[in-house]
């Protein structure tokens, strides 16, 4: 063990791969292939926070024992644990080659002059040195990247970008790759005002394109990747197949599934809503409405928001947009529901009696469904899904029946009977998911063990997500509702990782989509950006298909997507990215995929950049070049000595016919 040790601390250290190595005792077989790599990390000092380089070795051993074993050692230690992000770049890597990752074992190395801060911004570049160790391939040494890395193989957003191409410089960086959609970041800079001889200090964020700031400044080339298979064609001129799909997501079998629920919903939500506005007209008047208790006013504007989300499922059921008409039929319910409740309570002869029933009511209701969804078992990846759906809805219920009792504690009856309404409907969902799994063939085996260890990933990822975004949130002055989402679901997935894995998984996937989001999204949400978001999740969803799994339940987000795309891009760039990781997850769940084969069309040339203050030379092309010139030199000068020699031994007199230099002697 002592000489495995040995030959291990003798690799060399490069940023390119090192040959594989064989080493043999006994009968321990052993074969190991490292590979080094510049990423860039942000530090802090006195002065502020600066770009510094580390270095990470990744060894990858087959053999004897391996076993998919991830071992992390950093110096000196990071802020954020880098094990997820080592242990991620493994997953990643092996899904994208299709190599068997759990017959290796793993080692990263990670070393840096300084204590780095920030979050597991190195997950890309460890992810490309893993597929390279794995591989055998040479990786570009003058190509550097930073970002995040997503289990689907997208590569997420970070921050420091403008400080880590400082560094990327100062290691002879030609070309930096960045996260798609971040070629504009924030810096805070500070101004001194003079107004009247007062001073004022002011810090404002401020827009930087680093694109432009790279070429100017380094003449460094800034290019946006958007997943791993992109980023290896820069540093490996390899490529695997960029999957895309032609297929219909919203499939007949789906639809035919669907179609049903939808129909009955609408019904109910119809009447629901005719008989709560029956009952509001003839009570209305019954109902207080002065200037500091406009309750009138508040159940009158339920009741149009019932309606209105009745027109909408009506439409979408019209466009045979099924999920979408039941989601809003689920709105349009609570409404009316509200409503009724609202009449109830202000017509009741005992108002405290009335609540008090209704509370019991509802809380032996929700309680009824709860138990049966947490009940249920989890067989394959049909019923996990169901399941899965089904326990958050349960939870949710349970959640806002405990905000309807506290709303009641503090007064504000409409506040507690609007949560209790939507506790009641939420409860009633649990029924439609957990029935949805029998319209579809069960696929594949998951027992607890797995889904434990699966939820138990996620949960680490969306950790990590959070941690990051709120970093960088922070850093730029800035502020999002979805990383507010994602804690909330993040509390959530904590709380059911475990008794409840399957709702656990679900909570983590939203959670690390919404935190993801939270900074992909910082400068706005664009129509390109939604173009991407909707062409991922279909590949994603088709991908599963193929594996043999209808993930449903991310062709219910993605339709959902499709329907909200009219309202808000920002939404249904959501709904389409939780799509895509629901069928991601999915797929990591089945068999490891077969081998992959890659396909080398070249590193792409460094493209020449003008009007920078640095100009980069390519030393080898330019040691080449003066080196020819030198060898034509020196033949010239061989050429012109041996000619003049000539002449001097042999004057033309001597050997040219004299008509001959007559003739030339005349002209």
């Amino acid at each position: 063990m002592k000489k495995v040790l040995a030959v291990i601390a003798l690799l060399l250290f490069s940023c390119t791969v090192v040959h594989a190595h064989h080493y043999e005792e006994g009968k321990l077989t052993i074969f190991y292939r490292s590979v080094s790599v510049y990423a860039p990390a942000v530090a802090m000092t006195r002065e502020g926070l600066i770009g510094v380089v580390s270095t990470i070795t990744v060894t990858v051993q087959n053999g004897t024992g391996c076993s998919g074993r991830v071992f992390v050692e950093t110096y000196p230690l990071t802020q954020i644990d880098m094990q997820g992000s080592a242990r991620l770049a493994v997953m990643v890597a092996g899904t994208l080659t299709g190599i068997d990752v759990s017959r290796y074992d793993f080692f990263f190395v990670v070393k840096t002059d300084s204590p780095i801060i920030g979050g597991p911004s190195a997950g890309a570049i460890m992810t490309i040195a893993t597929i390279a160790a794995l591989e055998g391939w040479k990786l570009d040494d003058e190509t550097m990247m930073t970002g995040m890395i997503n289990p689907d193989g997208s590569i997420g957003p970070v921050g420091g970008i403008k400080e880590k191409i400082d560094a990327a410089h100062s290691v002879g960086a030609k070309r930096f790759l960045i996260p798609k959609g971040q070629k504009f970041v924030y810096e805070v800079q500070t101004q001194t005002i003079n107004i009247g001889g007062i001073i004022e200090i002011v810090q404002k964020p401020v827009y930087i394109n680093v694109v432009e700031y790279a070429k100017e400044k380094y003449g460094m080339e800034v290019i946006e990747v958007e997943n791993i298979n992109d980023a290896l064609l820069y540093f490996t001129g390899h490529t695997f197949e960029v999957p895309s799909t032609n297929e219909s997501i919203i499939t007949e079998n789906y639809s035919a599934t669907m179609e049903p629920l939808a129909a009955s919903l609408l019904k109910e939500a119809s009447e629901n809503y005719n008989e709560s506005a029956e009952m509001f007209n003839l009570s209305k008047y019954h109902i207080p409405n002065t200037f500091f208790h406009p309750y009138r006013n508040q159940i009158s504007n339920a009741l149009f928001n019932a309606k209105s989300s009745l027109e909408k499922a009506k439409e979408a059921y019209m466009s045979n947009l099924f999920y979408s008409s039941t989601s809003k039929a689920f709105q349009s319910l609570i409404y009316s529901r509200f409503v009724k409740y609202a009449v109830e309570y202000f017509t009741s002869q005992n108002r405290e009696e009335y609540i008090a029933e209704l509370m019991s009511s509802t809380e032996g209701f929700v309680s009824k469904k709860s138990t049966k969804a947490k009940m249920a078992t989890v067989k394959g990846l049909i019923s996990l899904q169901s399941v899965g759906a089904a326990q958050k809805r349960a939870f949710e219920a349970e959640d806002y029946l405990e905000k309807g009792r506290e709303n009641y504690r503090k007064g504000d009856i409409l506040e507690a009977l609007y949560y209790l309404a939507f506790a009641v409907e939420r409860s009633r969902s649990v029924e439609w998911w957990l029935n949805l799994s029998k319209a579809f063939e069960e696929k594949g085996k998951v027992n607890n063990s797995v889904l434990k260890d699966v939820a138990d990933r996620y949960l680490n990822l969306a950790i990590q997500a959070n941690t990051y975004s709120q970093i960088i949130l922070q850093e730029t002055q800035k502020s999002s509702s979805l990383l507010e989402d994602a804690q909330g679901l993040l509390e959530d997935a904590r709380e059911e990782i475990d008794s409840y894995p399957a709702a656990s998984l679900f909570s983590s996937l939203e959670s690390l989509t919404k935190a993801n989001l939270a900074l992909e999204l910082i400068s706005g949400a664009s129509k390109d950006k939604l173009d991407r978001a909707r062409n991922r999740s279909a590949v994603a969803i088709s991908d599963s298909r193929k594996a043999g799994i209808e993930p449903f339940m991310a062709v219910s987000y993605f339709e959902y997507a499709e329907n909200l795309k009219k309202e808000s891009i920002r939404d249904a760039i959501v709904y389409y990215r939780y799509a895509q990781m629901i069928a991601g997850a999915l797929q990591f769940m089945v068999n490891p995929p077969s081998r992959k084969q890659s396909r080398f069309v070249g590193v792409p040339p460094h493209a020449p950049i003008s009007g920078g203050r640095s100009i980069l030379v390519d030393v080898n092309l330019l040691i080449t070049i003066l080196g020819a010139t030198m060898i034509l030199l020196v033949i010239a000068v061989f050429i012109i000595l041996r000619e003049r020699r000539f002449r001097r031994d042999f004057p033309p007199e001597l050997w040219i016919p004299k008509s001959m230099r007559e003739y030339y002697g005349k002209r």
